[in-house]
């Protein structure tokens, strides 16, 4: 059930009658050149087809009459308008954020307070450092949890949270322990959709409910929310039509879509906060929290920018989601403020922040390039070595290509250039070459570096198996879940009679046996032998992983009361 309408309020026809105004374009002479320039290269990029539906906003506290607030939508085949509804990504933190001030300010919560004074008495931890994590920790990334729950399990691999419920997130607090040494700062859905989800818990009632009546409401944002409406545009991920991402219980984390207006609206509330009902949690949100290179806030980033030979803050956050690409900035000492909304993954925050400092337009990057081919794909599998030493596999299959590494689940590729392929999550990037007309090698970046990889066949291994008849009996033997490391979990299931292998994040992998206890998937990716105990029952695994060997213990993660 959608948590947030995309409601429309009052009178429609005087509604209609207002947008129409807010929409008449201002004098050019009120619009400042260094938006012109801006405006010509966001183009530049439409015509390209870097972007698709750009929608702008600038409010310049400097200009005095009705070109103070401007907004302009670009398009390449179809433009959007002010009812059109983007994803917003990682940039839900600032509300997520915001309410965690405001739940300060209400006395339901202090900053510092621990996980567990959130969660019902006598919360079974199975590691009492998780119900000590400080909420100030959660909303600056240092909590120590990992970037993914290790439970979980996605239905579908290309919406990978919406499943994530509240009892999965209760179930991971449960059962999870943090490794020694854990707290360096790192970006974590977890961290600020856990957040969310306590913050929930301090009002009684779920996040998204609680956001709309503290948040979203007082400050007019009457078309934000996580859920979808029939105004949310179709996003583009290189070059292809993307799924729309959902969150689950994690939903303060990356789960709010929202239009130009309303982001205008927040963004003129952060310029002019003694205007706002929350003026005290606006200016809580955005002060410093944790030093680094970018102060943290509570979910805003901040830089300091000269003019005049001071320094002043920039306090900014952007976000890409599979399809979509956003930046919400603002500056005080010029009352300036930037919205950019776009329905491709092609990123914003270069280009929001040069603006903001008022700097030329950067260059933008190139086009994303058109799908290669089912014959082009098949250029590319193999067996590439790394230094003489360090074995990978290069796979086409029904789904496009993937890259295996030893220990590693395939993960998948997408083209991003002429031979060039990302795996999911920009993890590192395989860019082929050719003698002729024939693949010989790859580079493969990552973190930073580059480095040769030879091919040495032309076919990813793969060694032929005969399929054996298992029982329904022997079958649910193997089903449950298994500890390959501290952050990631493998689970074994069934249905129709197939057993399948799932790692943590992860699509399934149908596996065939071939012998007694003995499991691989069809493709080469894995092998599964699975371990007895004394009294014959199954007690873990041994899975080879592109020719590396891992063992895992299993385990039964208990789901809590949820109250």
């Amino acid at each position: 059930m959608l948590e947030r309408r995309f409601r429309r309020s009052g009178d429609p026809i005087k509604t209609r009658f207002l947008l129409l105004l807010a929409l008449i374009p201002v004098f050019a002479n009120a619009q400042p050149v260094m938006a012109d320039a801006y405006l010509a290269s966001l183009q530049q990029g439409v015509d390209s087809g870097l972007y698709r539906q750009l929608a702008v906003g600038w409010i310049d506290g400097t200009l005095v009459g009705p070109g103070q607030q401007q907004t302009w939508y670009l398009g390449r085949d179809q433009k959007p308008d002010a009812d059109s509804a983007f994803e917003i990504g990682a940039a839900s933190e600032i509300f997520t954020g915001l309410l965690f001030a405001q739940a300060a300010i209400d006395g339901k919560v202090r900053l510092d307070m621990p996980l567990r004074d959130l969660l019902p008495k006598g919360f079974p931890f199975a590691d009492p450092a998780i119900g000590a994590i400080r909420l100030r920790q959660l909303a600056t990334r240092r909590s120590g949890l990992p970037a993914v729950p290790p439970n979980l399990f996605p239905a579908n691999a290309d919406d990978v949270y919406a499943g994530f419920d509240q009892t999965a997130l209760l179930t991971f607090l449960a059962n999870f322990k943090l490794a020694a040494g854990s707290a360096a700062p790192a970006y974590s859905i977890l961290d600020t959709g856990l957040l969310g989800d306590s913050l929930g818990r301090a009002y009684g009632q779920r996040f998204a409910v609680v956001l709309v009546s503290r948040i979203l409401d007082p400050l007019g944002m009457a078309h934000t929310g996580v859920g979808d409406s029939e105004h949310l545009l179709p996003g583009i991920g290189y070059g292809q039509p993307a799924p729309h991402w959902h969150f689950g219980a994690l939903a303060g984390a990356a789960g709010l879509r929202s239009t130009l207006p309303d982001l205008l609206r927040f963004v003129q509330a952060n310029l002019t906060p003694q205007q706002s009902p929350l003026r005290s949690a606006l200016l809580l949100s955005r002060q410093p929290q944790a030093d680094s290179e970018q102060s943290v806030g509570l979910g805003w980033n901040t830089v300091q920018v000269p003019d005049d030979g001071q320094s002043w803050p920039l306090v900014w956050r952007a976000s890409r989601t599979a399809g979509f690409s956003v930046f919400l900035g603002f500056r005080t000492d010029k009352q300036q403020a930037l919205v950019l909304l776009g329905n491709t993954d092609a990123d914003l925050s270069a280009v929001g922040v040069a603006w903001l400092e008022a700097h030329t337009p950067p260059p933008l990057p190139p086009p994303p390039p058109a799908p290669p081919s089912a014959a082009a794909l098949s250029a590319y599998p193999g067996l590439y070595r790394i230094d003489g030493n360090s074995d990978f596999v290069v796979r086409d299959g029904a789904d496009g290509l993937s890259a295996q590494f030893p220990g590693h689940f395939p993960a998948a590729l997408r083209a991003v250039g002429h031979d060039v392929f990302a795996a999911t999550g920009d993890a590192f990037v395989l860019s082929f070459q050719h003698e002729g007309n024939v693949v010989v090698s790859t580079l493969l970046g990552h973190n930073g570096t580059n480095v040769l990889a030879r091919r040495l066949s032309e076919r990813a291994p793969l060694l032929p198996r005969t399929a054996i008849a298992v029982d329904t009996e022997t079958l649910h033997q193997y089903l449950g879940d298994y500890q390959l490391d501290d952050d990631t979990l493998v689970r074994i299931a069934s249905g129709n009679g197939v057993l399948s292998v799932q790692a943590t994040g992860h699509a399934p992998l149908a596996l065939i046996a071939f012998a007694p206890d003995r499991f691989a998937d069809p493709h080469g990716a894995c092998e599964i032998h699975f371990l007895r105990g004394e009294k014959h029952e199954v007690v873990a695994l041994k899975i080879v992983l592109a020719g590396a060997e891992r063992s895992a213990k299993r385990i039964i993660w208990r789901a809590p009361p949820l109250r």
